[in-house]
């Protein structure tokens, strides 16, 4: 792309011209494809329109969202987007377009229609695609059944194919295999359904619709050759009829079988769609392959050495690209056959070409040996499961060329050349949204059966079953619950619950619930209402009605109770519903299905609670008002005992390190003001008032203050292969497609895959781009150990098996973040840990060229410049182009975010800023201490001065000395200095005793486990501790510091005080700040009756057993101290660390203290034993 084109650039360039470079996805190739096609039929003078219906799903998810934004920037063409209820009534509705032609009003020359879904929406669209099949297309109409196959099973239920179907549909296939491909052959699929009267279909796995590439837009626009169309000695010209009964349906069926199928092939002819593309005169082996399996051979062959099509020729191969696989042209595979010694035919699943193939040849004078999926011996030559790619195919290949041509080829990089690498402690895998309702409403009672559903809630089936239930499965979409009909009378279990998210609802799990009322089951199906359709990118459900309708419809259908759980219950306080409905907080839901599941009969309890992600969206769009709050937990107060995580079960639940080990936090950069985690008994939650409207940066820019060289580039820039790693929902895609706008800027042709399965969402990410000068990669997959550089947005996702397939020892740079970002399995774990930095580097180091490498804490960073880590994807970038691990242009970058036009000065100043920091990285480092809240200045510590001798007398190191001077200060603000002093005299007598150990590094960690511990006993948080630790002034600042802060004074207190609850209060107090801090100033003054007999809080349960755990640990360290050595250090070691778990306020910390004294008297027996 030259200088004028790349400033004259736009991203709407892929829907609004018709030649130059663009960028573009699968999916939004399939959403130009009607533009294009009505542009090419106003050259030819034709006025023909476009319709579009069907139901998305992954790979096809987010086509709805690109073809409404593609129609709006073509407002000359008549194109029409009709999104149905399901892939079944989008089919017919695409019939319907192909018989307004017969119609005598009709408007236009003809309507080209696109019908679109997923293969399971291909098989449910059966009946309904048979019968548009059957009346067929008109003549300058025509209609494509674009199908989004997923091999590999990455986003589906099931691994798909649908090959088999599309046969029996009596569909001709057109397979693209990659993005240029799309338009063509789908211009192809409409110019064949005009000609031929039959529906085609445009199969696109994928890593197709995943797929990205830049292409030269004229290109893409075909002229179709009209092959002759006579048929017993006429011009065949089809009509549309839906007239389907006897005889003129049979009549139809041998015009379709005969007539339509001969036009077909003889188009598939006449326009070269299965060419030889190389063709020597001494071949010896023929390859077969299709779509996006051929461009995969073609990446296996350049990995064995065959890099060109000369190279190809030269070794004596034959090369046959199908693009329209079905029909089969017999006569083509017979001179193709022609010479050869033997034919491979690589093709996924099913070996359908290869028995095509054997029965075309069946007879014929050359009759070479066909292999497919087995070796001549039986043995497996091409796996027929998951996905056919070049590293799944390049043995196989190699074998059998090496038969003959082993001097030409470079053999396969083998997997057995590498190390073993060390199991993670840890993976990241998908889950639910910070604030998703999904959180709470897939929580079920002990000892549930579940049934699965589809929607973000199958996720469950990743999920243990102590939060999720018992899960029996999931069923096809729309069948949900239909499994236990069939389950029920054989098993004792009386009851079951069954998940439906209201998209599937409206698609068709209706009748579903009219089934199990037929069947006179006992089922509970738990409604999950959040309003979208969030696991395909989030469109409103078609046809989708109120909760209040809908219960109507239940009950008349004969559903015995409804529930509807919300977290407004007032609107529907406003609301006429039938008798047996009943409406409850959220926080009850667990509670409705126990008493749901009493009934005999089908009952059903609605969740009615907006989609997380949806509401974020709207409240972009101010279609909805931003919340005024945020959520702050004073650490002070914070016991980690995780009930937050386990009542919001929400990713923004996070936990940080602080001197009193770890603490609770929310993430305000993921939040989305759920509040769920609020609920419970923990006093240390604060709500404080924000300004929605105003922007906060921790940092003012300073643009002159460093000089950024140009990059010296360390990587080839003829071509490069790179992965992008990272997390999912935080921009890795977006990421990608930046980095790959500004390669093309630079000139460079791009090839991409975006592999995010079910990982919108905390999951693992990964992207891969391929750029070179000249001629396009075949492929846009990165074969193993192929990787020039990998970009690790988050190291625990990089450092993977997933990510590391692709690396090279000595040869892959790696750049990546060491920001720890905590897994969803962490939630409610505050004691859970990310495997460190060095364990991951030391796991990855022989896999990468470790010189090379860096890592950058890019998020920790980003915090302390922009107050946010959103931009932490585009500062790393920042990073790799000055390192020069990116050949791409500093200026192409900045152009490629403007391009991109969303958070557009941030990037670039996030862009700049990693720069920045590989030019000087103790600047920014400085800088950014600066402009951190982790520079507050620490409070002077007020501690006597024999006391602080008598805690340095122990030789601590500075750390260490600190910790316990700020510990025993901290006991002395709780009680007093006689307090103090008996914490130090036990500490002394722990640092007399551990002279009888060898080791120093143990004596260390026994001082400093027995002083965190017993302060956690003594500096018990009575009512009294909670009123001091609120007074915190550090707490103070870190709530004037949050984002959009109106200040402490606009904060909010969320409180249960126990003895308020032991009287029957059971939700919380919300105390104004203003009124707060007086009255815990007057409380925290009587700290002084702690202990004694006018304590009147003194007399609860837990205070009590608070005071026994606390005597009874240091009375056993003392005891355990007399008998101390290296033998028995590691059981006393055990003791001194005990009081860890003991964590929590009023019923979690009374079952954490029985146990704790469980396990002490077990200690105490074993160190006596």
């Amino acid at each position: 792309m030259s200088i004028a084109e790349g400033e004259s650039y736009s991203i709407n360039d892929r829907y609004v011209k018709s030649s130059g470079k663009v960028f573009l996805t699968g999916v939004q190739a399939i959403a130009r494809l009607p533009i294009q096609q009505l542009r090419a039929d106003r050259q030819e003078g034709l006025n023909t329109a476009s319709l579009l219906a069907g139901y998305p799903g992954s790979p096809l998810a987010g086509l709805n969202f690109e073809i409404d934004n593609a129609v709006k920037l073509a407002p000359d063409l008549p194109i029409v987007h009709r999104p149905v209820l399901n892939e079944e009534h989008g089919a017919t509705a695409i019939m319907g377009s192909q018989l307004a032609a017969e119609q005598p009003d009709f408007d236009f020359d003809g309507v080209a229609g696109f019908w679109y879904g997923k293969a399971p929406g291909l098989d449910r669209a059966g009946d309904a695609l048979r019968h548009a099949v059957f009346a067929g297309t008109s003549r300058y109409g025509g209609a494509v059944a674009v199908v989004g196959d997923d091999p590999a099973a990455k986003s589906s239920t099931l691994p798909s194919s649908s090959d088999a179907t599309l046969v029996d549909l009596h569909m001709p296939i057109l397979y693209p295999g990659d993005v240029k491909e799309i338009l063509t052959l789908g211009m192809h699929a409409i110019a064949l359904s005009r000609i031929t009267g039959a529906w085609t279909a445009l199969k696109v796995v994928d890593a197709v619709a995943d797929g990205s590439g830049t292409i030269d837009l004229a290109s893409t626009v075909i002229d179709p050759v009209i092959p002759d169309l006579l048929i017993d000695g006429a011009a065949y010209e089809h009509r549309p009829d839906a007239k389907l009964l006897p005889p003129n349906n049979l009549a139809i069926e041998r015009d379709l079988r005969v007539v339509r199928s001969e036009l077909v092939r003889r188009y598939t002819i006449a326009n070269q769609l299965n060419p030889t593309i190389v063709d020597p005169p001494d071949a010896w082996i023929g390859l077969i392959a299709s779509g996006f399996t051929f461009h995969e051979l073609r990446h296996a062959l350049h990995a064995i050495g065959l890099c060109t099509l000369d190279d190809i020729e030269k070794a004596g191969i034959r090369l046959l690209h199908l693009q329209l696989p079905i029909p089969f042209d017999p006569a083509n595979i017979r001179n193709f056959a022609r010479g050869l010694d033997e034919i491979i035919v690589i093709e996924e699943k099913n070996p359908t070409a290869e028995w095509l193939v054997k029965d075309a040849l069946y007879g014929s004078i050359n009759q070479p040996r066909v292999l497919g999926k087995s070796y001549p011996d039986g043995r497996p030559l091409m796996p027929s499961h998951g996905i056919l790619d070049a590293n799944t195919m390049v043995n196989g290949i190699f074998d059998r060329l090496s038969l003959r041509i082993a001097d030409r080829l470079v053999a396969p990089n083998p997997k057995s050349n590498r190390r073993e690498l060390i199991p993670l402690s840890t993976e990241r895998s998908p889950y639910f949204c910070s604030g998703c309702p999904h959180n709470s409403s897939t929580k079920v009672p002990e000892d549930s059966l579940i049934g699965a559903g589809i929607g973000c809630h199958t996720m469950v089936l990743l999920m243990g079953e102590e939060q999720v239930g018992n899960i029996a499965g999931v069923t096809a979409m729309g069948n949900e619950g239909m499994q236990w009909i069939g389950m029920e009378p054989f098993v004792k279990r009386s009851h079951f619950i069954q998940n439906i998210g209201d998209g599937t609802y409206f698609h068709s799990g209706q009748l579903a619930i009219a089934s199990a009322i037929s069947a006179n089951s006992r089922i509970t199906f738990k409604l999950l209402y959040n309003g979208t359709i969030a696991m395909t990118g989030g469109q409103d459900p078609k046809g989708g009605l109120e909760v209040a309708d809908i219960t109507k419809i239940m009950v008349a259908q004969g559903v015995k109770e409804i529930i509807i759980t919300t977290e407004d219950v007032r609107k529907y306080r406003r609301l006429k519903l039938p008798n047996n409905v009943r409406v409850w907080d959220r926080s009850q839901v667990v509670k409705a299905q126990e008493v749901l599941a009493e009934i005999d009969g089908v009952t059903v309890l609605i969740h009615d609670q907006s989609c997380a992600a949806q509401l974020r969206r709207m409240r972009k769009r101010d279609v909805v008002p931003k919340p005024d709050f945020r959520v702050f937990i004073n650490h002070r107060i914070c016991e980690a005992c995780g009930d937050c995580g386990d009542v919001s079960n929400c990713l923004s639940v996070q936990s940080h390190e602080t001197m009193l080990g770890p603490k609770a936090l929310i993430d305000q950069d993921s939040c989305n003001f759920d509040a769920s985690c609020i609920k419970g008994d923990c006093p240390s939650f604060i709500t404080v008032e924000i300004d929605p409207e105003r922007s906060d940066s921790a940092f003012r820019r300073r643009d002159e203050a460093i000089e950024l060289p140009e990059p010296e580039v360390k990587v080839p820039t003829d071509k490069l292969d790179l992965r992008l790693a990272g997390i999912g929902g935080t921009g890795v895609v977006t990421a990608a497609q930046i980095l790959a706008t500004a390669a093309m800027l630079d000139g460079y042709e791009v090839r991409g895959l975006d592999q995010t399965g079910l990982s919108q969402k905390a999951g693992p990410v990964v992207s891969d781009l391929r750029f070179t000068r000249g001629a396009p990669r075949s492929s846009n997959l990165l074969m193993q150990q192929s990787a020039d550089v990998i970009i690790g947005f988050d190291l625990l996702v990089a450092s993977s098996d997933k990510a590391m397939e692709v690396a090279r020892e000595g040869k892959t740079i790696l750049i990546a973040s060491e920001t720890e970002t905590p897994t969803g399995e962490m939630i409610g774990n505050p004691l859970g840990r990310l495997p460190n930095t060095d364990e991951l580097f030391e796991r990855i180091a022989n896999c990468i060229k470790g010189e090379s490498s860096f890592l950058v804490d890019s998020g920790t960073l980003c915090k302390a410049l922009f107050g946010s880590v959103m931009s932490s994807n585009i500062f790393l970038l920042g990073v790799s182009v000055q390192l020069g691990a990116l050949p791409v242009s500093p200026e192409s970058f900045n152009q490629a975010i403007k391009l991109n036009n969303v958070s557009v000065e941030g990037n670039l100043e996030a862009f700049k800023w990693g720069r920045a920091w590989v030019v000087d990285s103790g600047y920014v480092e400085r800088v950014t201490q600066r402009g951190s809240l982790a520079s507050e200045p620490k409070a002077m510590l007020k501690l006597e001065e024999d006391l602080i001798r008598r805690i340095q007398s122990f030789n601590l190191s500075t750390e260490d000395s600190d910790c316990i001077r700020f510990l025993a200060h901290d006991i002395q603000e709780f009680q007093n200095r006689k307090v103090t002093e008996e914490f130090v005299c036990l500490l002394e007598a722990v640092n007399h005793s551990s002279t009888r150990i060898s080791n120093k590094d143990d004596k260390e960690a026994l001082l400093i486990a027995v002083a965190k511990s017993a302060h956690k006993l003594i500096a018990y948080k009575d009512e009294y501790e909670v009123a001091r630790l609120f007074l915190s002034t550090e707490m103070e600042s870190q709530i004037n510091k949050l984002p959009q802060s109106n200040g402490v004074a606009k904060s909010t207190w969320h409180l249960h005080p126990p003895f308020l609850r032991a009287m029957g209060l059971k939700r919380k107090l919300k105390i104004p700040y203003n009124v707060a801090v007086p009255a815990m100033k007057a409380l925290s003054l009587f700290k002084f009756l702690r202990g004694t007999k006018f304590d009147l809080f003194g007399y609860a349960k837990l205070r009590k057993i608070e005071r026994q755990i606390r005597d009874r640990y240091i009375k056993a360290v003392t005891d355990s101290l007399k008998v101390l050595d290296d033998d028995n250090f590691s059981k006393i070691y055990e003791l001194a660390v005990l009081p860890n778990e003991v964590r929590g306020f009023e019923n979690i910390k009374l079952e954490k203290a029985k146990s704790f004294l469980i396990n002490l008297d077990e200690i105490e027996q074993n160190l006596t034993s």
